[in-house]
């Protein structure tokens, strides 16, 4: 039994730091230059968008080990289980109003050689990360293609793509 809690431990923590690396980047990227806001949604499990307004001042950062805290732009603290997130996405606040969130998907989702991507609008560059952070592969992506991961080992990895980041299982 401890066989398995070890190695189990070891991919909370590579995914908790890196969850955090991406959406510092991401927030940090439309903040820096401006004092802006910068809309962050995650999405959890049940199909639930949960939105909230950041700015500098806002924080992420874990809890007990295996929970994400958002504090936003009004103090309001929210947490989350991490195997309750499904993906997250930010985007800059405009003074319109807008769909903030996409049906993005990723099918077959876990995949043995290849995904499509679905409900892309345009062209995006789409980066794949393994769970450590290292890009593995970077492509230029469309609606419908089909992405081959042949060449990538077994294991879960991160998406980037048009500043959502999705799970990706390759089998």
């Amino acid at each position: 039994m401890s066989f398995y809690y070890k190695p189990l431990f070891m991919w909370k923590s590579v995914i908790k730091i890196l969850i955090i690396n991406i959406l510092s980047i991401n927030i940090a990227s439309f903040v820096q230059a401006q004092d802006i806001t910068v809309n962050l949604v995650v999405t959890t499990t049940d199909g639930a968008d949960h939105l909230f307004q950041m700015t500098e001042e806002s924080q992420l950062f874990f809890e007990d080990g295996n929970r994400l805290v958002i504090r936003d732009i009004d103090g309001t603290t929210v947490s989350f289980d991490l195997a309750s997130i499904r993906k997250m996405a930010c985007t800059e606040t405009t003074g319109t109003d807008e769909n903030l969130t996409s049906d993005l998907q990723l099918l077959p989702n876990p995949s043995r050689d290849c995904f499509i991507i679905r409900n892309l609008q345009g062209e995006s560059t789409a980066r794949v990360y393994t769970l450590d952070g290292r890009l593995v592969k970077t492509f230029l992506a469309s609606e419908g293609q089909r992405i081959d991961i042949s060449e990538l080992s077994q294991g879960m990895y991160l998406l980037h793509l048009n500043g959502q980041t999705l799970k990706l299982m390759k089998l």
